[in-house]
């Protein structure tokens, strides 16, 4: 009797012990930049399914547009405002930006008429199957079969008067096909055969001598070419109907007005359009929904009173991509001088466990220094940690401690990735020198549905539409509705990311210290001490952003200056380390090598150099690059093959806009950050190239 009873203690402090570790645990990233009241407030309020049931309205499979869209408002235009009305907010309105022109196919079949009649494709069953930019047409030919449809293979085939079949993209072989006498091109092209054998892409041909294009799914593609390999000879009759349009590039618009109207702003951005032909789900749709949702979930906590209204103002823009950001970011300066930063939504809403996929946030480059990294990082952070299960919790725990679901979607962790800068979307047009608003995108990567016909509803996955709904709403509202207390805490994020990037960086720089040989070694030490450099500088200037929040408080300042001291401290040890590493690896392979570095005579003259941006380059605005005249590029030879001229410009001119570093510094933080590096005399002769065109002076 008293061996059991002996036992049932035991048991109870056991699972009394095991309780409080449930309790008390301690994981990375639980902490958040929010209460939790209003955090739970928006995970409550807001609605994956609301955002699915959206993309269901719109883009429930590809289609043809109607002609009526080209003639008013387009379809998606209106479903936006009209839903922002129905959620009380009353300025929603679609910005019209001027006119464009537009591909717009119509109709399209192909029949074969010999040896037998059958469909082979029709534009109503798939709109993909129509290659964007073909033109008009009503031709019966034969086919002719041409693998690959590289040089050698046209040369081979007798194509005159003919319709090439291939399984290359029609975009890159049609000239070549149309030069050798051929009617036009079907393709069977896939981006992705083995993952989906049915998909088209969203893809066309760009010609000064347009013929046609039709895509078919690999399957049918496949079957049509062994038929052609046998030898049977295949005529159709190929039928299209094409227009241009002109169009209005709309922008449906709407603002949640802060509480202080002399305040700055945010810009959360969406494209509603890329192109006018494409109706992709997840891209973008699904980006475009999700910030519907924002907009709605925020204004009705606002509304009810459940979140004290932010001092800034939110504003919520719609737009084609790049066609409508662009002209939006030229009209809108004075607007984009009072902006703090963009959130700019791309495809969030992708199921991510069924189809290998992350939901990744890209951070802007050391030219945009920001906080609003950091402050994204933490929420994706966050919801990482509590929408997944811990061995750590115990028993009586949830599988999730803060779970972010929809009824109808998965009830999986949240897979998430934080990645360098990526710049093929809208937010580039917020990131560029001209514009100067630091914006970071939103996008589930990678997609296997991407730019294809398979880019339908259901692929996508309500509870990650939730999740994304949720983190644009928490980064937003932080940001939105910081003072000094918020601004203080925003600056420890910062702090303590920062130390841990230049750790992560130091342990790089360490391993190849390790395996440096002794010729090597010099060089890899010195390249480690640069990059500790460079990555402390950009961790400085971007904790001197977090003042804007709070400006001419005096706490928030002081506090800033130890944390940049302790940033300085921190380098200072860092240092220390990759000498003493240094140190050690000489001695293993018996080789002197000086920690001390000696710069070149270069090095010292750039070190001695200090670009600033001047005014004429946000009064030229975004695209400012694009005003370097032919002759000036050409008398800087930077026209020809430099990556500095194809890639690296823009990064490199929005490093000047403070004024505080050296074109040494400069190099430091492009060498750090990217893996193709200009080279010193490259960065020093395109100073100089700006500074003739005035857009820097030194």
């Amino acid at each position: 009797m008293r061996h059991q009873l002996k036992l049932k203690l035991i048991a109870c402090l056991s699972l009394a012990c095991s309780l409080a570790w449930g309790q008390n645990y301690t994981t990375p990233f639980t902490h958040s930049l929010m209460d939790e009241k209003t955090y739970d407030l928006l995970v409550g309020e807001s609605s994956g399914e609301q955002a699915y049931y959206h993309i269901l309205d719109i883009a429930p499979y590809e289609r043809d547009r109607l002609a009526a869209d080209y003639e008013g408002l387009f379809m998606e235009s209106k479903y936006v405002v009209n839903l922002l009305k129905s959620y009380g907010i009353d300025n929603a309105t679609v910005e019209q930006l001027g006119k464009t022109t537009t591909w717009d196919g119509v109709s399209a079949s192909v029949w074969e008429v010999s040896p037998k009649r059958a469909k082979i494709a029709d534009y109503r069953d798939l709109a993909a199957i129509l290659g964007q930019g073909s033109q008009s047409t009503d031709v019966t030919a034969p086919l002719v079969w041409v693998e690959a449809a590289d040089s050698l293979m046209v040369a081979s085939r007798d194509v005159r008067g003919k319709i090439a079949v291939t399984d290359a993209a029609a975009s890159r072989v049609h000239d070549r096909l149309v030069d050798a006498g051929a009617l036009g091109v079907i393709s069977f092209y896939s981006p992705r055969p083995l993952i989906d054998p049915l998909q088209i892409p969203n893809s066309g041909i760009r010609s000064q001598k347009p013929t046609f294009c039709v895509n078919l799914t690999a399957r049918d593609g496949y079957a049509l070419r062994d038929r052609l390999l046998k030898g049977e000879e295949i005529e159709v009759h190929v039928k299209i109907e094409a227009t241009t349009e002109e169009t209005q590039i709309e922008v449906p618009t709407c603002v949640i007005p802060g509480s202080d109207p002399d305040a700055e702003e945010l810009i959360l951005s969406a494209h509603l359009f890329e192109g006018y032909v494409k109706l992709g789900a997840n891209d973008n749709i699904s980006g475009s929904m999700a910030l519907l949702e924002v907009a709605r979930t925020l204004k009705r906590l606002i509304d009810d009173g459940l979140i004290e209204r932010p001092k800034r103002s939110l504003r919520f823009i719609w737009i084609p991509e790049f066609q409508g950001s662009i002209p939006w970011a030229i009209k809108h300066k004075d607007l984009l001088e009072r902006s703090l930063c963009n959130i700019n939504l791309d495809m969030v809403g992708l199921w991510l466990s069924k189809h290998g996929s992350y939901f990744c946030m890209h951070r802007t480059t050391m030219g945009n220094p920001h906080y609003l990294n950091d402050v994204s990082e933490s929420f994706f952070h966050y919801m990482g940690a509590t929408n997944k299960a811990f061995v750590a919790t115990g028993v009586g725990r949830p599988e999730a401690l803060k779970p972010v679901f929809s009824t109808i979607g998965s009830r999986d962790p949240f897979y998430y990735s934080i990645n360098a800068h990526y710049g093929a979307s809208d937010h580039q047009v917020f990131n560029d020198w001209g514009v100067q608003v630091p914006g970071v995108i939103l996008i589930t990567w990678p997609d296997n549905f991407y730019h294809t016909s398979g880019d339908r509803p259901e692929i996508c996955d309500p509870t990650q539409l939730h999740r994304a709904v949720v983190l644009t709403s928490a980064i937003a509202y932080t940001i939105a509705s910081a003072g000094v207390d918020g601004a203080m805490a925003i600056a420890g994020e910062v702090a303590a990311n920062g130390e841990k990037r230049l750790s992560l960086k130091l342990a790089e720089d360490l391993a190849d210290l390790g395996r440096a040989t002794g010729e090597g070694l010099a060089a890899a030490y010195r390249k480690a001490v640069f990059n500790q450099e460079a990555l402390t500088l950009n961790e400085i200037e971007t904790l001197r952003t977090v003042s804007e929040l709070a400006p001419g408080e005096k706490a928030l300042e002081t506090y800033l200056d130890a944390l940049e001291d302790a940033m300085k401290a921190n380098l200072s040890t860092n240092k220390a380390r990759l000498e003493a590493a240094l140190k050690a690896r000489a001695g293993q392979l018996g080789v002197a090598v000086s920690p001390k570095i000696q710069l070149t005579a270069e090095e010292k003259a750039a070190a001695k150099v200090f670009p600033r941006s001047t005014a004429k380059v946000k009064e030229y605005g975004y695209g400012v690059l694009s005003s370097l005249s032919k002759d000036l590029l050409g008398k800087y030879d930077l026209l020809r093959g430099t990556r500095l001229a194809l890639a690296h410009g823009d990064d490199i001119a929005k490093l000047t806009v403070n004024g505080n570093l050296s074109v040494l510094d400069i190099k430091k933080m492009q060498d750090a950050q990217f893996p193709d590096a200009d080279s010193l005399a490259d960065i020093l002769k395109f100073m100089d190239l700006l500074k003739e065109a005035g857009l820097v002076a030194f």
